[in-house]
Parts: structure tokens; C-alpha cells; sequence
């Protein structure tokens, strides 16, 4: 064997070594999820028949551990609750039940939560019209401004708008540790013409409560509710996030998508294992 053939075996041998050790592709069918049989073909199999499509690819390992938090209660006063209500209407009756002070007035309805410091108005709707919306930041600045024009603190990361063919909700979006908190977000709803409908207020503090174990994300996408038989999403991302549910504010899995009627998808499932 002379030189050069020695040189060419070695760099052979070498490059055989190099791809043993280097991390392999894998095909959808080898996909599989850790301690599972499924893999992603069959997921996909579940999505074609449950009406779903998935435009991304699913985490299919488990998070690790999250913080899990309950509500801190500041119980709300009657003088604190008339105080609420007075930036919004000219107070004309009041009554109260067992969770809430509830006033009146030719502007709308005030609800003032005892426990969980959530202040809820419905507005008396008028006849007056204006020009119809046509953005999102419009319906945005429009929520805006009615929570700060009421001496309302708005703090906020994110806002997210919604809007179904007749009224925009638009939500205003805080975290909890790195977290988007979807648990008590601020927000507002409008008709097409921007009058205000229903506003959503909280001052809410948190405890923590300990930490939970979270679920791999394309084991929550097999918890997703059934859609009817006409129906088919396109999921277009899921990301992991705040909830309140069992009394406790707790992580799960945010799936968004469009439906085939042009309305917006939204599922949360809970990612919590305790």
C-alpha cells in the first residue's frame, strides 16, 4: 500500500467516526414523544381527523418545574367599592350580595368584587354612532384610554386585540416571572363603532403556593377539546403562560390558531402535574 492510498483510508475511516458520534435527523415517524408510542405521523393522523392543522413543531419534552401562586385577598370595603364606582357613574342605587357591591347609574352597572379586587362595569349603551373602526391600535388606544380617563393605573407588557365581527376585546397582558399572565388581565370590550361595552379591572397581589411539574406541549395538544364536524383549526403557536383555575394561578399551554370561519382560535390547556 503506498502513501497516498494509506491517506485516503484514513480520511475514510475518520469520516465514519465523525458521523457515528454526530446528533442524526429524524424522520416524522421517528418523532416519538419521550415514554410514549406515539409519534408525530399519528399526531398529525389526530389533527387531520379531530379538524386540526399544526404549522409548528411541538415540544415534546417536559418543562421542568414552574411556580405555581394563589391569589393574595385584600378584602374591598363599602367606601372603597363607592369610591371605584364613582369614577364611572353618578351613583343612583345600590344593593349588595354575598360576593359583590353592585351599583347603578345612568352610565351603566358597576360590580366591585369583596374578595378578589376585580372592579366589573357594563355600560348603558347609547344611540350615538361614529365612524366604524378600522385597526386594532384603534381599538387598543380607544381601551386605553377609557381605564387611564376613569384614574386607573395601566401597566402593561402586551396587548392583545380580538375581534369577532361585531365587538373587540382587547386584553392587556402582564407577567408573572417570565410568564404572561392571562389569569387577571385587564380588559375592555367595544362594538364596531368603538363604544364601550364591558371593562374588566384588577388589583390583584399574588402568594406562592410551591411549584408544580409541567407537561410536554405535544402532550397538551392531545387534550385539546374536539372540534364539531364542519370545523378545522390551523394552530399557528402555542407558548406556556399563567391561567387561574382551582383556585390557583397556574401554568398551561396557550394554543392559538384561525378557524375556518375567519374567527380566531384560542385553547388554553393546563400544564400542571401535581
Amino acid at each position: 500500500m503506498n502513501k497516498k492510498t494509506a491517506v485516503i483510508i484514513c480520511l475514510i475511516a475518520g469520516i465514519g467516526v465523525l458521523i457515528k458520534f454526530l446528533p442524526q435527523s429524524r424522520s416524522i415517524s421517528e418523532y416519538s414523544r419521550t415514554g410514549a408510542s406515539k409519534n408525530l405521523s399519528e399526531m398529525y393522523n389526530r389533527a387531520e381527523e379531530d379538524g386540526y392543522r399544526i404549522s409548528f413543531p411541538l415540544e415534546n419534552s417536559p418543562r421542568g418545574m414552574i411556580n405555581c401562586y394563589m391569589l393574595k385577598y385584600r378584602p374591598n370595603i363599602y367606601d372603597t367599592a363607592k369610591k371605584y364606582a364613582g369614577l364611572f357613574i353618578d351613583i343612583e342605587t345600590f344593593s349588595e350580595d354575598e360576593r359583590a357591591y353592585i351599583f347603578s347609574g345612568e352610565q351603566g352597572s358597576m360590580l366591585i368584587d369583596k374578595e378578589i379586587n376585580q372592579i366589573h362595569f357594563e355600560a348603558a349603551l347609547t344611540e350615538d354612532k361614529d365612524v366604524l373602526l378600522n385597526s386594532d391600535e384603534q381599538a387598543i388606544k380607544i381601551a386605553a384610554d377609557f381605564i387611564e380617563n376613569h384614574s386607573l393605573i395601566l401597566i402593561y407588557e402586551e396587548s392583545q386585540v380580538r375581534y369577532d365581527g361585531y365587538t373587540y376585546r382587547v386584553m392587556f397582558i402582564n407577567r408573572i416571572g417570565n410568564l404572561k399572565n392571562y389569569a387577571f388581565s385587564n380588559k375592555v370590550t367595544m362594538d364596531n363603532y368603538g363604544r364601550i361595552l364591558t371593562m374588566d379591572y384588577y388589583t390583584t397581589l399574588y402568594d406562592k403556593v410551591g411549584e408544580c411539574r409541567i407537561k410536554a406541549m405535544e402532550e397538551a395538544f392531545y387534550e385539546l377539546p374536539a372540534l364539531k364536524d364542519d370545523e378545522t383549526v390551523l394552530l399557528l403557536s402555542c407558548q406556556l403562560v399563567y391561567i387561574y383555575d382551582d383556585s390557583i394561578i397556574q401554568p398551561a399551554y396557550y394554543f392559538q390558531g384561525s378557524a375556518n370561519d375567519e374567527k380566531t382560535f384560542e385553547g388554553f390547556v393546563k400544564a400542571a402535574v401535581f
